[in-house]
């Protein structure tokens, strides 16, 4: 029984012994071929650059239509890599132009690529997004590809698809793919949407006004996002997301996201709006409560202060770690929060007495 037992062990780890350096040998010659493919496109790019011949890149219909093949458009984008991560802006430009001297080629090469695997599809939306092969004018057929990539139950398509868009520059591109994404159950995460904004090739100002006017037409997810990038990309949409505040949303990540806005760009004209937001009692809103708390450090005042005087004593964490910042960021002396110091609730006063210390400390670091 031993021997059976130990023959056995022997057979597997034999088995996975020589699967493993089958896997390693085939690995090896995947490697050599697909190094061979690049240095055959790097030779060609080479090649267009050396006869000046750039502008007719592919258009050879047997050249072009060798990159049906992933591993060929693998290598096709790896061999002109020295072009387009070239450090001299001119080089860089004129493999741009290269690229898209054959738009009508790449048009139907999506269209191959519509009907292949997902990780292919991926694949062909990053290449799309690294050549940037639209320009932000441009509302066309691949446009339209990139679109219905975005749309697939994929992580790694969608983001990719919603890069090249964001790469192309075309503002009602943008736009509608977030309509159409708005009534799929495909979420994607708003952070990733935020950041992909930020990246925009086009107008970004004129990005942030056109979505704010199709604001409403947007699930929440994407709303949260949106306003996120309206803060961080510093769009001018003060006066207009005020309202949003003043009629509120069923969605409070809404209203937060808004509320943050008016943090780094403070409007003093609208603060007792914001300040309602820190004195309202509804529990299940706590969040907006929390987040007013802490946007109301750019906006002192005696109402202010007496506000988060109360909001220190919250039953809800947040809450009174966020007054107790504010206060403090605020500059308000010992003498004006005696009361606090001097009161009965021990929670509160060593949340502020904590928070005036650590905000001294910093100003003292930081000269």
């Amino acid at each position: 029984m031993i021997w059976y037992f130990l023959f056995t062990l022997i057979a597997v780890t034999l088995i996975i012994m020589a699967s493993l350096i089958l896997y390693k040998v085939r690995e090896s010659r995947r490697n050599k071929q697909q190094l061979k493919l690049t240095n055959n496109w790097k030779a060609y790019f080479d090649d267009c650059f050396a006869t000046e011949q750039s502008g007719n890149l592919v258009t050879e219909e047997a050249a072009f239509k060798r990159l049906h093949s992933i591993e060929e458009l693998i290598a096709f984008f790896a061999g002109g890599a020295a072009y387009h991560h070239s450090p001299i802006l001119e080089e860089r430009e004129q493999f741009r132009q290269l690229i898209r001297s054959n738009k009508k080629e790449w048009i139907q090469l999506g269209e191959t690529y519509r009907k292949k695997k997902l990780i292919e599809k991926a694949y062909f939306a990053y290449i799309c997004e690294q050549l940037r092969i639209n320009d932000p004018k441009e509302y066309d057929e691949l446009t339209e590809l990139m679109i219905s990539i975005a749309l697939e139950p994929s992580i790694n398509s969608r983001e990719n698809a919603l890069k090249a868009l964001f790469a192309f520059g075309n503002i009602d591109a943008v736009v509608e793919v977030f309509k159409r994404l708005s009534k799929t159950t495909h979420t994607h995460h708003r952070k990733l949407v935020t950041d992909g904004l930020l990246e925009f090739k086009g107008d970004q100002k004129a990005l942030a006004k056109s979505l704010y006017d199709n604001f409403g037409v947007f699930s929440a997810n994407y709303q949260v996002a949106m306003v996120d990038f309206f803060r961080l990309s510093d769009a001018a949409l003060s006066d207009n997301l005020i309202i949003l505040l003043k009629q509120g949303t069923e969605d409070k990540e809404v209203l937060c996201a808004v509320l943050r806005y008016y943090e780094k760009h403070p409007v003093q004209a609208y603060k007792e709006t914001i300040l309602s937001y820190l004195t309202q009692t509804f529990d299940e809103n706590w969040e907006c409560v929390s987040t007013a708390a802490a946007v109301l450090s750019k906006y002192p005042g005696e109402d202010t202060l007496q506000a988060l005087k109360v909001a220190l004593s919250s039953k809800y964490w947040y809450v009174g770690l966020n007054a107790a910042r504010s206060i403090a960021e605020l500059g308000v002396s010992e003498e004006c929060v005696m009361d606090i110091l001097d009161g009965q609730d021990a929670y509160a006063k060593e949340q502020l007495v904590y928070q005036m210390a650590s905000t001294r400390e910093r100003l003292v670091q930081n000269g």
